[in-house]
C-alpha cells in the first residue's frame, strides 16, 4: 500500500513539473515539429510571461524566416538584438534576412556589426561581405574583400568571375581582363568566360581585338549572339 501511495505520489509530482514547462520550451518543440502556427501563438503567450527575454523575438523571428516572410522576421530579429546586442550570431542571421528582404543597406550594417561583435569572418562571412559591398555599387571595396577570399581558395573559378565582373562595373577594365584571364586558365572551355574578356577590351578602347574575342566566344557558344543583340552591338 505505501508503494502504491509513493507511486501515486511520484506520478502527481512528475505531473506538476510538466505543466510547469514555460511557453517559450513548448515553443522550442513546436519549433523542432515545424509547426510555426502553434509557435506563434506559444511565443505571444511567452512574451507577456517573461517580456525580458530576447529568445522570444528570437525564435519568433527564426519561425518568420522559416515561413518565408522576410520583413516580419527582421522585425523581431531586430527586437532582440535590441534587448541582447552580446550574440553575433544573432547579428549575422540578422543581416542574412535583409538580403531577402532586400535591403542591402541594412544587411552591410548588421554583417559588420556582427563582424565587430566577433563573429568569426569565415570565407561565407567575407564572400557575403563583399557580395553585399558590390550589390551597393561598392564594387572596389568589394573586389577587395573578395581578393581577400581568392587568396584560400585560389582556384574558385566562380569567385574568379564575381571579382572580374565587380572590376567590371567599376569599370576597371584591365583589372577585369586579368581576372577573367584567370578563370579561362581553369577551364579554356568557358565561353562566356572568353566573350567577357572581349567585352572589357571593347570598354578599354580596343574595339577591334575584342570584337575578335567575342566572335571566337560565339563561334564556341552561338547562344551568345542574343548577349550581343541585347546589348546593340559587341558591347554593354
Amino acid at each position: 500500500m505505501k508503494n502504491l501511495i509513493f507511486a501515486v505520489s511520484l506520478f502527481v509530482t512528475v505531473n506538476s513539473f510538466a505543466q510547469t514547462e514555460s511557453s517559450l520550451q513548448l515553443a522550442r518543440k513546436q519549433y523542432q515539429e515545424e509547426n510555426y502556427a502553434e509557435v506563434i501563438k506559444l511565443l505571444d503567450k511567452a512574451a507577456v510571461e517573461e517580456p525580458g527575454n530576447a529568445q522570444v523575438p528570437y525564435l519568433m523571428g527564426r519561425a518568420y524566416v522559416d515561413m518565408s516572410n522576410y520583413k516580419k522576421a527582421v522585425s523581431y530579429l531586430e527586437k532582440a538584438i535590441a534587448m541582447d546586442s552580446s550574440k553575433s550570431n544573432w547579428l549575422y542571421e540578422c543581416a542574412l534576412v535583409y538580403q531577402s528582404v532586400p535591403d542591402y543597406k541594412k544587411s552591410l550594417k548588421m554583417m559588420l556589426l556582427a563582424g565587430e561583435k566577433g563573429y568569426k569572418k569565415t570565407n561565407d562571412y567575407l564572400e557575403n561581405l563583399g557580395n553585399t559591398y558590390i550589390k551597393l555599387g561598392e564594387n572596389a571595396k568589394g573586389a577587395e574583400v573578395l581578393s581577400e577570399v581568392l587568396k584560400k581558395k585560389p582556384e574558385d573559378a566562380e569567385l574568379i568571375f564575381q571579382i572580374a565582373q565587380a572590376y567590371y562595373k567599376g569599370a576597371k577594365y584591365q583589372e577585369a581582363i586579368d581576372m577573367w584571364d584567370r578563370a579561362f586558365t581553369i577551364d579554356s572551355t568557358n565561353a562566356e568566360v572568353l566573350y567577357m574578356i572581349g567585352l572589357a577590351y571593347q570598354k578599354k578602347g580596343e574595339k577591334d581585338k575584342g570584337q575578335q574575342i567575342c566572335d571566337r566566344a560565339i563561334s564556341m557558344d552561338p547562344s551568345l549572339k542574343s548577349k550581343r543583340q541585347q546589348a546593340g552591338g559587341g558591347g554593354l
